[in-house]
């Protein structure tokens, strides 16, 4: 009776790994080419996996938001390393935006602690179909509009680290509408949001961790809400498939990942907000 259910766990955990490492693929070509972390792809995957292998209901949106983070961890770091290759990173502009993303994901990560799987559902569709709107919209920024002074965006930081840990999209999805909007070329704002998706995944992570590590509900295969078959396939294909991303980014023309940009974030995001609701 011990190897049956031993043999069903491993049966289990491998199965996870194996679906996880196919679609790593996936959201690591994204991560690369829209600068966006694969996050939003990777929450809804792993929010309709995990519970179809044992995953309490209760806990599987922050299993899949805190999981997503963790495998930015490693999509950023294949991606900011082929990015600062290409000169495109202004460690200037990352080095005064980051504490105040630091300090969002940590406050971001105790938010979604506390917040139903079913109000996460609805937070993470309607943020990504207000950004997806807006891109799809073609709204133009003010012309005259620069980044602010250091201050101000450490503070902005901080909000875009709240929202982005909150859904669990390593800060592309918001980073680069935010650099867009103080005309930063495309290019640059892409390479940004890999940049900046980096300190989100690390404080949201460790977050994640401890805040799961105090849950009472039993999840198996987790280090806090950080499901680890899930976090090893997912991170194994898409540090591979992040560098091909990047070099399509730099390819493909402006126009044409803006309207990939838009379309990926109006479908993820209409699917959740309404699986939340019914």
């Amino acid at each position: 009776m011990i190897l049956s259910f031993f043999s069903t766990q491993g049966f289990i955990v491998l199965e996870i790994f194996m679906y996880c490492l196919l679609f790593g693929s996936f959201t690591g070509l994204i991560s690369g080419l829209l600068g966006i972390g694969g996050g939003i792809a990777i929450v809804p995957f792993l929010a309709w996996l995990l519970p179809l292998h044992g995953m309490p209901v209760e806990t599987s949106m922050q299993t899949a938001i805190a999981t997503s983070l963790a495998t930015i961890i490693i999509t950023s770091l294949s991606a900011i390393y082929a990015q600062n290759k290409r000169g495109a990173i202004d460690w200037k502009v990352v080095k005064y935006f980051t504490p105040g993303i630091a300090i969002g994901a940590y406050f971001g990560a105790h938010l979604v602690h506390y917040l139903t799987t079913e109000l996460l559902s609805m937070v993470f569709g309607g943020f990504l179909l207000l950004n997806g709107l807006r891109m799809a919209l073609k709204l133009t920024p003010n012309p005259e509009r620069k980044l602010p002074s250091p201050l101000p965006l450490s503070l902005a930081g901080s909000v875009l680290g709240i929202l982005s840990t909150l859904i669990g999209i390593g800060g592309g999805t918001f980073t680069v509408p935010y650099m867009l909007l103080h005309n930063v070329p495309m290019k640059k704002a892409i390479a940004f949001g890999s940049t900046f998706g980096l300190p989100i995944a690390i404080f949201g992570a460790i977050s994640f961790i401890i805040l799961g590590l105090k849950n009472t509900i039993p999840m198996e295969g987790n280090i806090g809400y950080i499901n680890i078959p899930a976090f090893l396939g997912i991170s194994v294909a898409s540090l591979f498939a992040a560098p091909i991303g990047v070099h399509l980014a730099h390819t493909i023309p402006t126009g044409a990942m803006k309207k990939t940009f838009a379309v990926i974030m109006l479908f993820v995001g209409l699917k959740m907000f309404i699986s939340a609701i019914f």
